[in-house]
């Protein structure tokens, strides 16, 4: 019974003692910057009760003062008791009864942010309306990001509809935390000046560069916003997507028709070959982000440095880029 006893005892202490090393080990992803505040504006401002608005409504007014600086908008009658904003709201809570879907990567995010930026604070606010435009989910303005919840619903959501699907595609819950820190990129990247392609491809990938810093547990597919057999393609082949530019002596031309086939948002890349449908759109930008890894790793360069580098030939020849 003695032996059963201290055996039981033995085991109890031994189970503590690995619950306090987990403990222990976990501390590192504590973040000892505190978390960014995140704030649901449109469950705040709807969840007022119609028959109290004229009472509750300052106070919001006051909480949230950048939703309402259009003094000629009756906010009652215009947004509060708008059937189709109410309408965009069910399906926002019904997809976001809880922010838990994306906070978390928010918040690790926040962290790194912190360790290059630590001068630097960001809010977060999530909030809805009726434009469904695809091109900014989040914007950033003052030191806050604003994440429209209405262009995260899904692909598959009717609201979308109208668009193509590799636009539906961007549309998902997972891309929130990407979205976020590839906008907040741009308070740390000069305005573009760029003459030809190569200019263009690393000026713009520097976002993505950027979010990965930021996001490092993120796949290239998910900050790109395409499937990860697209980015696998752009894996498999990338020796032949540089080899195609530089026989082409693409880098150096000034064609806006390179941009429109490689930069811009697109169903894929346009080559001119068989096989471009299963490329991703912007392959170039990814390119551009490959050319900035290969640079980190042959140069000791802190990344504030590197979001401010705009002698793009020396970032090329320093890099030693060669798939």
């Amino acid at each position: 019974m003695k032996k059963y006893i201290f055996l039981t005892f033995s085991v109890v202490i031994i189970f503590i003692i690995f619950l306090k090393s987990i403990s222990l080990g976990n501390k590192d992803s504590i973040c000892e910057y505190g978390d960014a505040p995140i704030y649901r504006f449109e469950k705040e401002f709807f969840e007022i009760k119609q028959d109290s608005f004229d009472i509750f409504f300052p106070k919001i007014k006051k909480k949230f003062p950048y939703f309402f600086s259009d003094s000629s908008i009756d906010f009652k009658h215009e947004v509060f008791l708008d059937d189709t904003l109410i309408q965009v709201l069910d399906s926002v809570n019904k997809a976001f009864p809880n922010l838990l879907t994306f906070e978390e990567t928010i918040q690790q995010g926040f962290c790194n942010y912190k360790k290059y930026f630590p001068d630097s604070n960001i809010e977060f606010f999530t909030f809805i309306d009726k434009s469904f435009d695809y091109r900014t989910p989040v914007v950033y303005a003052d030191s806050k990001l604003f994440i429209s919840l209405h262009l995260f619903l899904g692909s598959t959501h009717t609201f979308y509809n109208f668009l193509p699907d590799y636009i539906k595609y961007s549309h998902s819950a997972e891309f929130i935390p990407a979205s976020c820190f590839i906008t907040l990129a741009g308070r740390h990247i000069p305005y573009p000046d760029v003459h030809n392609f190569l200019e263009t491809i690393l000026h713009y990938s520097k976002a993505y560069l950027f979010a990965q810093k930021m996001l490092p547990n993120t796949p290239q597919h998910v900050l790109f916003k395409c499937s990860e057999e697209q980015i696998q393609w752009c894996l498999d082949n990338e020796s032949r997507i540089w080899s195609y530019m530089i026989e082409r002596e693409y880098l150096f031309s000034s064609s806006m028709d390179l941009v429109d086939r490689f930069v811009n948002l697109a169903p894929f890349s346009k080559f001119g070959l068989p096989t471009d449908s299963n490329s991703p759109g912007s392959v170039g930008v990814w390119l551009g982000l490959q050319i900035w890894n290969a640079y980190m790793d042959n140069n000791n360069i802190p990344l504030t440095e590197l979001l401010s580098e705009t002698d793009y030939i020396k970032v090329l020849n320093s890099s030693s880029y060669k798939p």
